[in-house]
Order: C-alpha cells, then sequence, then structure tokens
C-alpha cells in the first residue's frame, strides 16, 4: 500500500513538473521578454528547481527499472552549455594574479591598474577577476544555467509522440499571442507592453517585448515550428498530380482540412511579424524559408514532392502577396529602400567594436559587459548603446574565443541535428521538426547580424529550445539517431 502510494506520488510530481516545464515557457516572454534582471533569474530558478524535482523522479524510477540511455548527441549538447555557464562563472569569481592577467588580457589588465592607481596608489598588484563588471557577468552565467536546466527537463520530460506534439503547440500559441497582441495594440492605438504604456516603437507591432526587433525574433522562431508541424501533418501529398491543377487542388484541399486551423494561427503570426515593420526581421524569415526550403529539396527525395511544394508555395504567396498587401507590407519595403548608412549609426557602432576584439579576443570583457567597456572606445556615435546590434561581435568581446567556441558548437551541432532529421524517412512529424529547427535557426542568425536577439532571455531559452528539438524528437519517437559526425560520414 505504501509502496503504491509512492509511486502515485512519484507519478503525480512528474505530470505537475511538466506542467510546470510549459508554463515556464508561456510565462518567460511576458515581463519584457524576460530582459529584466528578476525576471531571467526567476525564469533560471524555476527551471533549476524543476530539474530537481525532476532528477528526484528519475531516481525513483531508476529503482524501479532501467531507464533508457540519452544519445551522445543530447549529452554534448548540455556539455557545451554547462561549459559556456561555467566560463561566465569563472570571468566573474575567478581572481587572476596581475601576471596571469596580463598574458591572458592585457587591455583587461591596464583598466583595472588605471582605476585602482587614481583611487588607491600603489596598489596595483591585487588580484583582478577577467570580467569588468562581476555582477553582470554572474547574472549571465545564471541564465546560462537555466538554460542548461531547460535542456535537461526537454530531454527529460517529452517523451512521447504526445507530448513532443504538445509542446510544439504551446511554443506556436505563444508565438500566435504575442502576435495577436502586438497587432491589436497596434490597430487600436491603445498601446501598452506588460501592463506597462509603451513609450517607444507606437504604431508597430511589439507584443510584451520592448522592442519590435525583439518581437519579429520571437516569431521567427514559433512560426517555423508551426510551419514543421503542417509540414508533419500533410496527408496525400504522394498522390498529388505534378502539374497545376494537382498543385491546385492539393492546396484547396489543405485549406478545408481539419489542418486548416493550424494554417490560421500561421497566417496570424505572419500579420503580427509584418506589423512589426522590422526590416531583418522580415528578410530573416523568408530568407530562412527559401534557404531551408531549398536545402530540404536537394537533401531528400519526399521534398521534391508536390505535397511540400505547394505548401511553401502557399506560404509565399498568401502571406507575402495577399497579407503583405493588406497589413503594410510597403512600410517594411519603405524602410528597407530608405536605409543606408547614412541614416544609421549601427555602422560606425559596428566600427568601434571590431577595434575592440583585438584587445580582448582571448577571454573577453565578460558576458554582459559590453555597455561599461564601449564607451571607452566609442567616439563620434551620438546616443547610448548598451548592446552592440551585432551579437557575434558582442559575444566575441565579452566571452572571448574561450567563452565562444562552445556557443558555436552548440548551434553547429544543431543544425548538424536538424539537417539529420531532415533526411530521416521515419516519420513526416521528424521531418517537419527537422525544417523547423534548421529553418528557425538559420532566420536568427540572419537577424542577429544586425541586432542582439540573442541578448533578450526570452529569444535565448527559445533559441536553444530550436537547436535540442531535432534530438529531442528522435527520443520522443523511439528512432535510434545517429551521431551528426556517423549521420555526416553515412
Amino acid at each position: 500500500m505504501n509502496g503504491f502510494s509512492l509511486s502515485g506520488f512519484f507519478r503525480w510530481l512528474e505530470r505537475s513538473i511538466y506542467v510546470g516545464f510549459m508554463g515556464a515557457f508561456i510565462v518567460s516572454p511576458l515581463p519584457l521578454g524576460g530582459n529584466r534582471g528578476w525576471a531571467f533569474l526567476a525564469l533560471s530558478a524555476v527551471f533549476l528547481i524543476l530539474l530537481a524535482g525532476h532528477l528526484l523522479v528519475q531516481w525513483h524510477r531508476a529503482l524501479i527499472a532501467p531507464t533508457k540511455k540519452q544519445t551522445p548527441s543530447i549529452h554534448l549538447g548540455k556539455f557545451l552549455l554547462i561549459f559556456a555557464a561555467f566560463w561566465m562563472w569563472a570571468q566573474a569569481t575567478l581572481e587572476l594574479p596581475a601576471s596571469w592577467l596580463a598574458n591572458l588580457s592585457p587591455a583587461t589588465l591596464e583598466i583595472y591598474t588605471s582605476a585602482l592607481n587614481v583611487l588607491q596608489p600603489g596598489q596595483a598588484e591585487n588580484a583582478f577577476p577577467i570580467s569588468l563588471e562581476p555582477g553582470k557577468t554572474l547574472d549571465r552565467a545564471m541564465l546560462t544555467l537555466g538554460c542548461f536546466a531547460m535542456v535537461c527537463l526537454m530531454t527529460g520530460l517529452i517523451n512521447s509522440r504526445k507530448r513532443l506534439v504538445q509542446f510544439c503547440y504551446m511554443l506556436v500559441l505563444t508565438g500566435v499571442f504575442q502576435a495577436f497582441y502586438g497587432a491589436m495594440m497596434t490597430l487600436t492605438g491603445v498601446e501598452y507592453l506588460f501592463l506597462v504604456p509603451k513609450d517607444a516603437y507606437i504604431g508597430n507591432a511589439t507584443g510584451t517585448f520592448v522592442n519590435r526587433n525583439h518581437l519579429a525574433g520571437y516569431l521567427e522562431m514559433t512560426l517555423p515550428i508551426g510551419i514543421g508541424l503542417l509540414l508533419g501533418s500533410r496527408k496525400g501529398s504522394d498522390q498529388v498530380r505534378r502539374h497545376w491543377r494537382g498543385i491546385l487542388t492539393y492546396i484547396l484541399q489543405t485549406l478545408l482540412s481539419p489542418i486548416a486551423i493550424l494554417r490560421c494561427l500561421l497566417v496570424v503570426m505572419v500579420i503580427g511579424l509584418l506589423m512589426t515593420h522590422s526590416r531583418m526581421g522580415n528578410a530573416g524569415f523568408f530568407n530562412a524559408l527559401l534557404i531551408t526550403s531549398a536545402i530540404a529539396f536537394f537533401s531528400a527525395r519526399q521534398f521534391r514532392r508536390p505535397g511540400f511544394v505547394a505548401i511553401i508555395i502557399s506560404i509565399v504567396a498568401v502571406d507575402i502577396a495577399l497579407l503583405g498587401t493588406w497589413f503594410d507590407l510597403s512600410q517594411v519595403m519603405n524602410r528597407i529602400e530608405t536605409t543606408g548608412l547614412d541614416h544609421e549609426s549601427r555602422d560606425e557602432v559596428v566600427q568601434y567594436v571590431l577595434q575592440m576584439i583585438p584587445d580582448f579576443w582571448l577571454a573577453g570583457t565578460g558576458a554582459g559587459t559590453f555597455a561599461y567597456i564601449f564607451p571607452k572606445y566609442s567616439q563620434s556615435v551620438v546616443g547610448f548603446y548598451d548592446y552592440a546590434h551585432n551579437d557575434y561581435l558582442q559575444i566575441l568581446v565579452e566571452l572571448g574565443v574561450i567563452g565562444c567556441v562552445p556557443l558555436a558548437g552548440l548551434v553547429i551541432l544543431g543544425l548538424l541535428n536538424g539537417w539529420s532529421l531532415l533526411r530521416s524517412k521515419d516519420s513526416k512529424l521528424l521531418t517537419g521538426i527537422g525544417f523547423a529547427s534548421i529553418m528557425g535557426t538559420v532566420s536568427l542568425l540572419i537577424h542577429s547580424t544586425v541586432d542582439f536577439n540573442l541578448q533578450i532571455p526570452a529569444n535565448i531559452l527559445l533559441f536553444v529550445t530550436l537547436l535540442t528539438l531535432p534530438q529531442v524528437a528522435r527520443q520522443a519517437l523511439n528512432h535510434r539517431p545517429l551521431s551528426p559526425l556517423e549521420d555526416y560520414a553515412h
């Protein structure tokens, strides 16, 4: 009796952890994209607490029966994340002797000694941390640790096809909410963020984010998940005839089928994306759609069938031609056409950041410290820049090569896993999720060349989710995955 009650308690605990895990994703973008210290620290703490509960459940389950081993690829992704978190922690807490820091980061030592000689002359031989603002770096380490906990929970909780589909639909619905909320605020003229009146980007959809580009970045990642579900739900594509009447018939059948609801959700998100009037957000999304479609077309025979082509044509035709006419695609085009170096200061910011890299290329200035060091290098830039508006350069400046290598490895691993899934013949859902993972990743990588989506906690969380989703999907559907290296060689 006691054993039965104990088992029942652990089943209840596991379900509660799963619900809490889903709820954390739903809440994550609400407090201004999570871009407040209290918000992302609370979110990270929630994931860590849920992980502790999940480990307790796993311990109890291991006592009853052997648990399934996770694939090496999943363990590698976790290792890369925890290494990045450890490096941020080391930047903030490990105080190195001046002689060591002189070899690792001479520019950092010069900044410390200059400041210390002003405040306490003759005390320049102290030990110093690598980070120029250890508190901010510890915050980023905590956020990265939260992402690690989230990945651990994903790989442990999403263990069936039902949960995989539920999780993907939950992510799509968060995007739909953000798009609908942003569009309604703009159309009604009653513009609020998270219970706070907007004071910037009036007339542009921002959802609960402060910046329209960050809503665009969020939608760039949730839209592909919806497209992946659409591809995974397609039926009867093999019977579509290879001429325009067959394709048209298939499009009409699709629009009248149950997956039309999913198609409507995609339309809402596309409307929200268009109404952000984000230049690179829209360009990144549609270019990623074309790039990923081309990769799929040449990688697997199933993507050369008319059914897949019909879905892509319907997305491009309906979402660009039709919705673009109704929802001011012209404003996005005008912003792109009028963009020039004489109207932008971001190119000057990039030039100054490039001057910073030789000084901090190895160990970095510390995660989250860009705003503190940039004024030392900027000269003619008007205004305050707390971000570099180029994620690649900012991450390199803050983390150095040591911290960038594991993050770059995580992205490459995710793309390889997505490509492996894209070529899978086991399940349409698997190939659809592979498509979604690659497309969402590529879209944000494009957008990150001119913006800082990877500094926004809700978007960081979703980006890591996209990178992890292919292996989680493989595991949930019980198909044995090849490692990325094995798959590449094959």
